[in-house]
């Protein structure tokens, strides 16, 4: 499905709001803090899964690792130590366990369960990750800030030789997504260690490692705001920022090294000579979490969102009997090109039904009676009332045209 079609950022709006009043997601009691997704809510963030598995099936291994998992990892990993409170803990059968906040180690324990090689530098490990994080009941913010949620993580096991290319890769591939979803203005920050002692790893480590992100960014001519004491505490890292239509910035994309995993897990490969190698270990998120990156798109776009990401996309507008012979001509087209559409019968007023998918932010009307059916035809209405009558057969042509690759 094209990402193409031309969008306009809309005025300041409340995505809590949108989403009331097109049926998106909602809360409950009973899961504060954990949001519910309905069909046309889950259809946006399904398509943003699409879109993320479209730039990922060649270059990276996709792999889903536990959601609980035993808390002597976590205290392994550092995360026990460095991030207790915002973990959710539980005991089992005289066993503690932690629900993951984060991805890390679960693709660590995947690249651990086998000897790896350098043949296999870089390894690209991707996750749809979904993880729990305790927020203050204070901190919540419709789906903007939640207390479970997807994030689009990957790992790249890599040779210090190899790191500034895959991290420029990693920034083009994020720029590229994000314009995909309409935006056009972002915000690198580059979050670096001050002189405290919170860091992992060596001075040596950070040097080299701060030093290789202010390369990449400099060959990519890319602005950016040095942060000093604003960097995780295993390593730097680049933060992408994006605007909401209030001016408030969130961060999305990220990519961040980390000398923490690499030793706490004894991690490695076989170099030329067969002798064990540490890799550098890039953690990458773009979107980020998927739930907020949705709350950012409702609040800058409403539901006036890129064509790819509509949950509804073709609403068919029919004078002909269901189950009419060009009626499963048209859905079986649509089908086809995985169109995501609706058919509703007209019985008396169109005018009240056009109005009604106008309201809804439906970006095309089929309309077909016995007319066009008899030419072959469907009578097509965009979103804004511009009309066209096209041959059923020519459906493909009249989508480029309007900037839709289907």
């Amino acid at each position: 499905m094209n990402k193409l079609y031309k969008i306009e950022k809309q005025p300041s709006m409340d995505h809590r709001e949108v989403a009331k009043e097109h049926d998106l997601f909602s809360f409950h009691e009973y899961g504060v803090g954990f949001p519910f997704f309905h069909d046309k809510g889950l259809k946006i963030k399904n398509a943003l899964i699409a879109l993320w598995r479209e730039y990922h099936q060649q270059d990276y291994l996709e792999i889903e690792s536990p959601i609980m998992l035993d808390q002597k990892l976590w205290e392994q990993s550092g995360h026990m130590q460095h991030f207790k409170e915002h973990m959710y803990l539980c005991d089992a059968q005289d066993r503690s366990y932690a629900i993951k906040p984060m991805s890390c180690p679960g693709a660590i324990l995947f690249y651990k369960h086998k000897r790896r090689f350098h043949s296999e530098m870089p390894l690209r490990v991707a996750e749809l990750g979904r993880v729990h994080r305790y927020e203050n009941s204070g901190s919540l913010n419709g789906i903007l800030r939640v207390r479970s949620f997807i994030q689009d993580d990957a790992h790249i096991f890599c040779r210090k030789s190899q790191a500034h290319e895959e991290i420029k890769a990693v920034i083009k591939l994020s720029r590229k997504l994000l314009e995909l979803c309409g935006f056009d203005d972002f915000f690198y920050e580059l979050s670096m260690r001050d002189q405290s002692e919170k860091y992992l790893g060596s001075k040596e480590d950070w040097i080299l490692s701060e030093n290789i992100l202010k390369n990449v960014l400099d060959e990519l001519n890319i602005s950016y705001k040095e942060s000093k004491g604003e960097a995780k505490f295993y390593g730097p890292a680049i933060d992408v920022h994006i605007k909401d239509s209030h001016g408030k910035l969130w961060q999305c994309s990220s990519v961040q090294f980390d000398f923490n995993l690499s030793s706490r897990f004894d991690v490695s490969f076989a170099n030329e000579v067969g002798e064990g190698e540490i890799p550098f270990i890039i953690h990458r998120a773009l979107f980020g979490s998927l739930e907020r990156f949705i709350g950012i798109l409702l609040e800058n776009f409403g539901m006036d969102l890129p064509f790819f990401l509509r949950p509804e996309q073709v609403r068919v507008l029919s004078f002909l009997d269901e189950g009419h012979s060009y009626l499963e001509e048209i859905k079986n087209e649509l089908k086809q090109r995985g169109v995501r559409y609706k058919v509703e019968y007209v019985k008396k007023s169109l005018g009240q039904k056009i109005k009604a998918a106008q309201n809804e932010k439906i970006p095309f009307m089929f309309i077909v009676g016995g007319k066009e059916a008899s030419l072959g035809e469907v009578s097509i209405r965009n979103q804004a009332g511009k009309r066209a009558q096209v041959q059923l057969k020519e459906l493909a042509k009249y989508w480029k045209k309007v900037g839709i690759d289907i």
